[in-house]
């Protein structure tokens, strides 16, 4: 059961979470594709569904007929099949202790979130982390930015947060005093210690009362090693045992970040005091400061740019850093993953201007995309720009997956150019070291008609994150 704001930001979300893989290797590493594999991703084309969710796992060997089969599928604009790399994917997953056998037999459960099927109990929606909140904590001195201004229904935690002063979390300096750009990544990595620890003890007590409290012994049949143990999937019965947690924004962070080393440490157009009160006031007083922000002039992240594509890495890995290989009540460990599903809107709408060029309320960054606010799209270069600085992210690290959303113009990937070029991108990226990626083939004007003329569209399909729906399912 989901409660009504839940619902409202996963619009269109359905029952979810039923996979179907298809593709990738088998347990010798051989190439695996059949001839179902190609009446499976036929079906997807004929059919045209919401439901079940489809991937297809790519990998060195996947013969070119099936990568032709999945861009061709991929142009009907259902947003399906989502891929997955093989040649990343295996390696995250024994880097967490499965074998190579079962970690070659993988799947994913719901989205994106990496699974020994029958063999493990994973949580792996854990929850989402806002990497991006803990940005702001730390250029403030663990205070909320806007506090004073923001109204009261767009903060879930207003009366308690006043009620300490606003603070939120621990005192690590502010960007009003800082010295250097060492000082806002030392107060950042500090505020993801202390915010991860709380995360990681929350999810423990529940994971315990979960145990204590609501047994599974008809899911325990299905699991391995559960009735050779005698102990409950709950209990750690599970061969393997991992918890999920997900970092949101990392486009919103590096960002944030790149504009302030460049504007305030490097160039000083502004300081640090002036740049903190731009954005506590939602960039009203500082227009100008808000167009630069937003304008190619700053280096942004996913653009083929290290500037800022290096502080995406450096502030997934803090999150990693402090999340992974830690230990669950089930005997196993924590895996991070990077990647939002919806959970940008509703932890944009909870949080105030950003320094990255977000105005208060706005979806922080789609899961590891770039950043796109109300001024505009922070990524100018094109896809194979993008695709090169998502891949330099290290996805390995994030044992629980990631995510990354694509959008064409059908007129760009039409005819048989368009579909090679489609290939060539997902080739690029996989070979680059990504992890996953999904595509939405859509027009502008289709969408403007659609939201205007809802009854026209009754068959729209739309990628949403890790899943699709129907257009006219969505909430506004």
């Amino acid at each position: 059961l989901r409660d009504k704001d839940t619902v409202r930001i996963n619009g269109g979300h359905g029952l979810g979470g039923t996979t179907i893989t298809l593709g990738g290797v088998d347990e010798q590493g051989k190439d695996a594709t059949n001839d179902l594999t190609f009446m499976a991703v036929d079906a997807v084309i004929h059919t045209r569904l919401v439901e079940p969710w489809v991937l297809v796992r790519w990998n060195a060997n996947t013969p070119k007929e099936l990568k032709v089969k999945c861009a061709n599928a991929i142009k009907v604009g259902s947003g399906r099949p989502k891929l997955f790399n093989d040649e990343v994917t295996i390696p995250a997953m024994t880097d967490y202790g499965r074998s190579l056998e079962d970690s070659r037999d993988y799947t994913v459960v719901g989205c994106v979130e990496i699974d020994s099927w029958g063999r493990e109990y994973g949580w792996h929606d854990a929850a989402y982390f806002s990497i991006a909140k803990i940005m702001e904590l730390a250029i403030n001195n663990g205070r909320c930015i806007g506090c004073e201004v923001m109204a009261k229904d767009m903060c879930p935690r207003y009366e308690v947060c006043a009620a300490v002063g606003n603070r939120l979390g621990i005192e690590t300096g502010s960007l009003a005093d800082f010295q250097n750009f060492d000082d806002v990544k030392e107060a950042y990595d500090k505020q993801m210690k202390y915010f991860v620890d709380l995360m990681i003890a929350g999810i423990n007590v529940m994971d315990i009362a979960h145990q204590r409290y609501v047994p599974l012994p008809y899911l325990s049949l299905l699991v391995d090693d559960c009735i050779e143990k005698g102990v409950d999937v709950t209990g750690g019965g599970a061969k393997y045992n991992f918890t999920g947690p997900q970092a949101v924004g990392v486009g919103t962070v590096a960002d944030g970040l790149s504009a302030i080393k460049q504007l305030v440490f490097e160039e000083q157009k502004i300081s640090g005091k002036e740049f903190l009160q731009a954005v506590s006031q939602n960039w009203e007083g500082y227009e100008w400061l808000y167009a630069l922000v937003n304008s190619d002039k700053v280096h942004h992240y996913g653009n083929d740019d290290d500037y800022a594509d290096e502080l995406a890495k450096w502030a997934s890995d803090i999150y990693c850093k402090h999340v992974e290989h830690r230990p669950n009540p089930r005997g196993g460990v924590f895996a991070p993953g990077v990647y939002t599903v919806t959970a940008n809107v509703g932890l944009g709408e909870a949080q105030w201007a950003s320094p990255d060029g977000r105005k208060a309320g706005e979806p922080v960054s789609d899961n590891v995309g770039a950043v796109h606010t109300l001024a505009g799209s922070h990524d100018t270069k094109g896809p194979t720009a993008m695709v090169k600085s998502v891949a330099k992210l290290g996805h390995r690290r994030f044992g629980n997956g990631t995510l990354l959303n694509m959008k064409f113009s059908p007129t760009s990937v039409s005819g048989e150019i368009g579909t090679e070029n489609l290939i060539s991108v997902i080739d690029t990226y996989f070979e680059k070291g990504g992890m996953h990626c999904q595509f939405n083939v859509l027009s502008k004007e289709t969408l403007e008609d659609a939201y205007e003329n809802p009854e026209r569209h009754q068959n729209l399909i739309v990628r949403v994150a890790g899943y699709s729906a129907f257009f006219n399912d969505l909430s506004n």
